[in-house]
């Protein structure tokens, strides 16, 4: 695979994607996989599904499958519905929560010139209340809970496209309008998008000195070793010290990786 991409989209629909396959010249990837992967040397998209769990497992095959890109850009972008924003607004998203667990999550936009950001709920049904002065969207949560897996949070990001609201219902949504109001921002999200490249390229890779002494002893699967390169960087951003230690004889890699989070969610609770 590619190991020169290092920006990843993900769209639920093919709709959302359109836009960005022409703007970019994506070409569809017919290799056999379970998602619609398009791609250049640089850019990878992937429609993934309606759904919190199609887009988990989206966001896992494609960072599995692309494992060596090291500090990727990953955008989510979609349509959600807002209680009173207008029809085809584009909002970025300044906090995700998940409704159902009231899991959190913040972005973290680092300088200005981003689009207006507005908070996103993530529910499994539509919600066609519009209860909360929000974006409501199906992915958003799920997309960041796997993302800050594999990179860092000032690059994971999710661009929302006003669809529906209380005077124009989820009904009255068809492809062809998501189509034109995408187009519209074609502009919007290029810039967001290099933006994050520019960030990208001033943020210095971790050196992770105990990477490869645990890859030899005990094994990974391939998505293993992405999430124990990630769960290392943040330990060592945290900690600043060695981990491993000899410590403990983990049975299998699978171990590692639990007691490294644990290890991680302690720190973070004496922060």
């Amino acid at each position: 695979m590619n190991e020169s991409a290092n920006i990843f989209i993900f769209t639920a629909l093919e709709c959302e994607a359109k836009v960005l396959i022409n703007f970019y010249t994506l070409k569809k990837d017919n290799s056999s996989h379970p998602f619609s992967i398009y791609r250049n040397d640089n850019v990878i998209l992937t429609v993934t599904g309606i759904g919190k769990v199609s887009m988990a497992a989206a966001v896992s095959y494609a960072l599995a499958l692309f494992s060596k890109s090291k500090l990727p850009i990953l955008l989510n972008i979609g349509i959600a519905g807002h209680k009173t924003q207008a029809i085809g607004t584009l909002l970025m998203a300044s906090k995700v929560v998940e409704a159902e667990s009231k899991k959190v999550f913040y972005p973290q936009l680092i300088g200005k010139g981003w689009p207006e950001t507005c908070e996103v709920q993530t529910t499994t049904m539509p919600n066609i209340e519009y209860s909360h002065d929000c974006l409501n969207d199906m992915e958003a949560s799920a997309f960041y809970e796997i993302a800050v897996k594999f990179s860092s949070c000032e690059l994971i990001h999710c661009l929302k496209l006003v669809s529906d609201n209380e005077e124009s219902s989820i009904e009255q949504i068809n492809p062809k309008k998501v189509v034109e109001w995408l187009s519209r921002h074609e502009a919007k999200i290029d810039k967001v998008l290099k933006q994050l490249k520019q960030l990208r390229e001033i943020m210095t890779p971790i050196e992770l000195p105990e990477y490869n002494q645990i890859i030899g002893q005990w094994h990974f699967t391939v998505s293993g070793k992405v999430r124990l390169k990630a769960l290392l960087s943040r330990w060592y951003v945290l900690a600043s010290s060695n981990w491993l230690n000899n410590k403990i004889e983990y049975v299998n890699g699978k171990m590692v990786l639990r007691q490294l989070a644990v290890d991680i969610d302690q720190l973070e609770i004496k922060l």
